[in-house]
């Protein structure tokens, strides 16, 4: 199979994994939850763009946060809870194993991240927190964990000393992250 047939066909699987996950959501008056707000939610979006087309700012983006994020997600689970949980769980794990893969298809395809983007992605993460953190106070959610860590994860730890320090501690993830994947991209892509 060609490398660019594969490449759509995981955007096809994404989006229906997107759809499924939102239509769960909606039939159980869930419907705040399916704002695309969360870290996965925004790169899983652009995954879905990145492909059907070329765009090296989306692929940045994935590299420096969307693909470490969704690496974590799979890591330390979070699905929401659902009254068809497998479905939902199966829904979460196709999404963010989505958002990591299709980029790697992109590299194996000559496509890499730029160099020196990495402040960019961070800026972007804090433009799409500070609207999570007013749409969570609107609506009663928790986009990007702003309000509180999921639950059954190490975040969980640090909660407990207080909201100040779990904020200082997400920022510190990402820009550790930010400052991994930039190593990691100098190391991987001459």
């Amino acid at each position: 199979m060609q490398m660019r047939t594969m490449r759509r066909l995981m955007g096809v699987l994404l989006l229906l994994s997107m759809l499924v996950t939102t239509a769960l959501l909606v039939v159980q008056g869930r419907w705040q939850e399916a704002v695309p707000l969360h870290l996965c939610s925004v790169s899983a979006l652009l995954a879905a763009v990145l492909s059907f087309k070329k765009s090296p700012a989306i692929l940045d983006f994935l590299w420096y946060l969307g693909m470490p994020g969704a690496v974590l997600a799979l890591i330390f689970p979070a699905p929401a809870s659902s009254v068809m949980q497998p479905l939902f769980t199966a829904g979460y794990v196709v999404t963010h194993a989505m958002i990591a893969a299709i980029p790697l298809t992109a590299f194996a395809m000559g496509e890499e991240p730029r160099r020196g983007t990495a402040p960019m992605q961070l800026m972007a993460l804090q433009a799409l927190a500070l609207t999570a953190f007013f749409v969570n106070r609107a609506l009663g959610t928790d986009f990007l964990f702003l309000a509180a860590p999921p639950q059954d994860t190490p975040l969980t730890r640090v909660w407990e000393l207080g909201y100040p320090a779990y904020i200082l501690l997400l920022q510190g993830m990402m820009l550790g992250l930010c400052l991994l994947m930039s190593a990691a991209r100098r190391l991987l892509f001459k």
